[in-house]
């Protein structure tokens, strides 16, 4: 007897051809037609099988037929594959994708029947395009048909007719009873395999889940999980403790089965919170919530306040025992003027990096203040802080405390050595003050710990891992240091990854009225001062800065009578600065000649400071494009030509070729008494 198999696509004949001949090809002859390669006009054979009803219904629109039993097959996913979908994990979604919907669905419902039942199928439509939260799709054989935004495509085989055509087949054929043996032997040889991949496939699923609950038991937290469902998936032994269960009768549990504070269920399904104190059988806990958006999880952990208060207390205690903390945060800055609110805004930003920072402005501006607060915001927050003061120190022992030594390296070294404050600071945020005063022989040393991230002991060998980051500052023109040999630029530009300008005092003079009450009232004296003082107070250029006007209220504020600070209470030098202060406010810098300048020099300077402040040089076309933003557009020659001239002020560096330009300390002052100058222009004409 012979057997003709018609299907719709060549991939289909092949794959069923090849099921066919390997089960009872022994017994029929058997020949294999597809519609997208055509068929002969007329067909006559003992039995005409169909690979679906729509590749009969194209056959017959293409050729007379005629046969004495004519078979629509029943198909079934390929078994030798399932275990490709086996490694999904379970309840994703998945688009099962094939070339008519009813045969996708023919096929999730297969795959339901062999307990391929752990994922979440979606049938593809044909007049839908986009499926969102859906990033894996399978396919049997048709894999061209998946949307293109689908991101893993999995192919499962062409399906395969299953048993009971097989069986149809031999039956008609009245094949003796051996031989329909031999080929259920053949055909259950395949679902036994699957079987078996399916219980080891269980298997190692459970013991996968036997881990993953020992882990999250030996947790000091209590953890749970939850499906989209609201059904826990995850109860550890600390959770189970707290709330007097077992962890075995809490796992595929409704949630309001095991919780039934209505506060606490709605927190964890639907809170927008990260966390959030509560009172659980008198133990007070915070819940800390996180939603897995991919899964629709949501995951709790519950730590308790006086477990938690204990381990913070304990490291906060041991770094204050050390001095190793940051004492300020940015509410500790205080201003209003743009300068330095600005500066504020840029540090934040910064914190939030990992790079070193270089830290530049003039004595008492501040710096120190924006390292501790940088600190505290950044993610080492937790961490140590150590501050050290390189001028402070001779060469020699500002390297014993940077990086420490070994036992016997020199005469008075302690025994069994001493660890370096980078090691201290490991974690952490080392802060190094007036950088710009270290000896070349100091900055090779430091140039290797930021290059490398490690350090070695003076006298020792042993070369010692760090995670620090590096905070440097100076009021020195690291610029002219360089250019004189006495700074290296390597170190420069590794420590100027990041850079922070703080404006002087005579910059932001707005500032002084706030900066003056303030310091009055954290004395609590509560003293008045009167008018015509601070008035004068805003006329000096403040050379020592916010250090020098807070050394002098202080004084002020002893002086005084107790009622009253007046200008009776200036010290005697004071009172000279201010009148030659008066005189020559107006002369710091020189002014433009017409506001079309000014203007230009505001850009351009604004411009380089903030490239340099993101660590980078800035480019003439980089410079131009801003110009062309601000509504005044300067060409780069245009732009070179007024840069020659800032370079000659002192206010700007030019380099060549990739090198940039890069503004100065100078400049950044000129900057400010620029934009301040131009503010001041603006009230006058409103006025």
């Amino acid at each position: 007897m012979s057997l003709t198999l018609i299907t719709g696509s060549v991939k289909t004949k092949r794959a069923l051809y090849s099921q066919l001949s390997h089960l009872l090809g022994d017994y029929l002859s058997i020949k294999s037609f597809s519609t997208e390669e055509g068929i002969e006009f007329e067909l006559k054979d003992d039995i005409i099988l169909y690979s679906s009803n729509e590749a009969k219904i194209e056959s017959e629109k293409m050729a007379h037929i005629n046969a004495k039993n004519v078979m629509v097959g029943k198909r079934t996913p390929n078994h030798e594959n399932l275990d490709k979908l086996l490694r999904i994990t379970r309840e994703t979604k998945v688009l099962v994708v094939n070339d008519d919907y009813n045969s996708t669905v023919e096929l999730i419902q297969s795959l339901y029947q062999l307990g391929i039942n752990h994922l979440d199928y979606f049938p593809r439509k044909l007049d839908q395009i986009y499926y969102p939260d859906i990033n894996i799709a399978i396919s049997p054989g048709e894999t061209h048909l998946c949307p293109h935004h689908i991101k893993e495509v999995i192919d499962i085989g062409v399906r395969l007719f299953d048993m009971t055509t097989i069986l149809q087949i031999v039956e008609y054929c009245h094949l003796d009873k051996k031989i329909a043996s031999l080929i259920s032997e053949k055909y259950i040889r395949n679902i036994i395999e699957l079987q078996r991949k399916l219980i080891h496939a269980e298997h190692e699923t459970k013991i996968v889940n036997e881990h993953i609950q020992n882990v999250v038991d030996a947790v000091d937290d209590g953890i749970l999980a939850i499906d989209k469902f609201s059904t826990i998936t995850v109860f550890n032994d600390r959770l189970a403790a707290l709330y007097q269960i077992s962890t075995e009768n809490a796992v595929g549990m409704k949630i309001d089965q095991i919780i039934s504070q209505q506060v606490i269920k709605e927190f964890i399904i639907n809170g927008e919170e990260e966390s959030k104190f509560f009172t659980i059988n008198n133990v007070d806990i915070v819940i800390y919530r996180f939603f897995i958006k991919e899964e629709g999880r949501v995951v709790a952990t519950f730590k308790s306040v006086n477990q938690a208060f204990e381990i913070e207390k304990t490291a906060q205690r041991e770094f204050r025992n050390q001095g190793f903390y940051a004492r300020y945060d940015f509410d500790d800055i205080i201003g209003e003027h743009q300068s330095i609110v600005k500066c504020k805004e840029i540090a934040k930003k910064l914190a939030a990096a990992e790079h070193p920072i270089l830290i530049q402005g003039e004595t008492g501006t501040g710096k120190e203040l924006f390292a501790h607060s940088i600190h505290q915001r950044s993610l080492r927050k937790n961490g140590p802080f150590l501050a050290v003061n390189c001028s402070a120190f001779t060469e020699s022992l500002l390297e014993s405390e940077l990086f420490g030594y070994e036992e016997g390296s020199f005469t008075g070294a302690k025994k069994g050595g001493k660890k370096g404050l980078f090691e201290m600071a490991d974690g952490g945020t080392i802060f190094l003050d007036e950088i710009g005063d270290i000896s070349l022989n100091v900055q090779s040393h430091l140039l290797r710990v930021l290059q490398e991230q490690e350090i070695r002991r003076i006298g020792g060998r042993k070369i010692i891992p760090i995670n620090v980051r590096v905070i440097a500052a100076t009021n020195k023109n690291i610029h002219q240091k360089i250019s004189d040999g006495a700074f290296r630029t390597d170190l420069f530009y590794r420590l100027n990854v990041l850079s922070l300008f703080i404006p002087p005092l005579r910059l932001r003079r707005t500032d002084i009225p706030l900066l003056t009450k303030h310091f009055i009232t954290k004395s609590g004296k509560w003293v008045p001062m009167k008018n015509d003082v601070l008035e004068d107070l805003m006329l000096r250029d403040w050379p020592g800065n916010i250090r020098e006007l807070k050394g002098l209220i202080d004084y002020m504020l002893t002086v005084c009578d107790g009622h009253i600070i007046s200008k009776n209470d200036f010290p005697h030098n004071i009172v000279s600065d201010l009148n030659q202060s008066a005189q020559s406010e107006t002369n710091v810098f020189k002014m433009p000649s017409s506001v079309l300048e000014l203007k230009e020099h505001i850009i351009i300077l604004e411009a380089i400071k903030q490239c340099n402040d993101l660590g980078k040089s800035a480019s003439r076309e980089f410079i131009s494009n801003r110009s062309k933003k601000s509504g005044t557009f300067l060409t780069t020659q245009q732009i070179r030509l007024r840069l020659d001239h800032l370079e000659s002020e002192g206010f700007i560096t030019k380099g060549r070729g990739r090198a940039g330009t890069k503004i100065t300390t100078e400049g950044v002052d000129y900057l400010q008494h620029l934009m301040s100058k131009s503010i001041q222009s603006s009230q006058n004409r409103e006025s």
